[in-house]
């Protein structure tokens, strides 16, 4: 028989026993709180301007380099300028990482994540590396999860995270160029001198001694017209926000068609073009009609200069329309009259009456 005074000691050490269990379990949920909280890179705001190279890679081979010089960072796989605000955001993106949660340490499910190690041929992931102040952090950059998450494991590293802000970096140099080349307000354009491989030469001015709205297209040949009076006004857009798809150095192709903008400032643009298969190039060079356009001149030509720029192949047919795209149509001549007949039944003679 049980006294009261056992049932009692049971009673108190049952709950000497929960609340033992009740303060492990509080523990354990605050230390994987605790480890699922933070920042993923050992990166601070303050560290970024010690980073000096970038690369990005995945393991189909391609790759982007990103070195920082005195005043700019440079795509190395070009030898081009970087866009800075992209490569900027990358930083701050990567120094911003926080943890949401711990995800799979077992190596068989990384790719599940994404997260495999990135220099395997059929690994979906991507590598990053950040050089500063004489080491380099590696992380891994997995799936994306929803809109404003990713998935990443720091490189040797088995535990796998879900992390934000969302990375998505891409291993493609072009992703990276500074891809703006010209930016030239139609308004600015006074003048262009045309040699197309389509077609014969021609020249658009503005018309109306102030610069007016309206254009003059010269010679057109005898008996035709303009499609309409604004038909040239597309040229003198030509140069507006025109921007690079990829880039090269200038090689020894010849150009199949030039066009030599004037604009009203006194600046004067010679751009070549030249077709290599689908591909489409364009150079630039600036020079001066007015001393006030030199140093803009010298400036284009410092970071334009020795440079072949990929542009889109709607620009470039933007730039190099042949004379015949802003004409009237020929008209159609008419077909030969067919004589009619007569009606009047020929005259039979003797040999057709047998």
């Amino acid at each position: 028989m049980i006294r009261p005074a056992q049932v009692l000691s049971l009673i108190v050490v049952g709950c000497v026993l929960a609340g033992a269990g009740l303060w492990l379990v509080s523990r354990r949920n605050s230390e994987t709180t605790a480890a699922a909280s933070g920042q993923v890179l050992p990166l601070k705001q303050s560290d970024l301007n010690a980073v000096t190279r970038l690369r990005v890679f995945k393991g189909d081979g391609s790759h982007t380099t990103l070195n920082r010089d005195a005043t700019r960072w440079l795509v190395a796989e070009r030898g081009y300028p970087a866009d800075t605000g992209q490569v900027r955001k990358l930083l701050l993106d990567l120094a911003a990482l926080q943890i949401e949660e711990q995800k799979t340490s077992d190596p068989a499910l990384y790719s599940k994540l994404g997260v495999e190690d990135p220099r395997g041929a059929q690994s979906g992931s991507t590598g990053l590396e950040i050089e500063l102040n004489a080491r380099t952090v590696s992380l891994i950059v997995g799936k994306t999860s929803g809109t404003a998450s990713v998935f990443v494991r720091l490189a040797g590293a088995a535990q796998s995270l879900l992390a934000s802000p969302q990375l998505t970096p891409d291993a493609d140099p072009r992703h990276w160029l500074d891809r703006s080349v010209l930016d030239i307000a139609p308004d600015q354009i006074v003048e262009i001198d045309l040699k197309v491989p389509a077609g014969p030469d021609y020249i658009i001015k503005r018309s109306g001694a102030s610069g007016g709205s309206d254009y003059v297209v010269s010679p057109i040949p005898k008996g035709r017209e303009l499609s309409d009076p604004s038909a040239a006004a597309a040229q003198a857009g030509a140069l507006a926000g025109l921007q690079l798809d990829d880039v090269r150095k200038a090689g020894t192709l010849p150009a199949t068609a030039s066009a030599i903008f004037q604009t009203r400032d006194g600046l004067t643009l010679t751009i070549a073009g030249l077709q290599q298969g689908a591909t489409r190039y364009l150079t630039v060079v600036a020079s001066a009609h007015a001393p006030a356009a030199q140093p803009r001149a010298q400036d284009l030509n410092s970071r334009l200069g020795g440079w072949e720029f990929e542009v889109p192949g709607y620009r470039y047919d933007g730039i190099f329309r042949p004379l015949e795209q802003l004409l009237k149509p020929k008209p159609v001549p008419a077909p030969p009259a067919v004589p009619k007949a007569s009606g009047k039944p020929g005259k039979v003679t003797p040999q057709q009456s047998h």
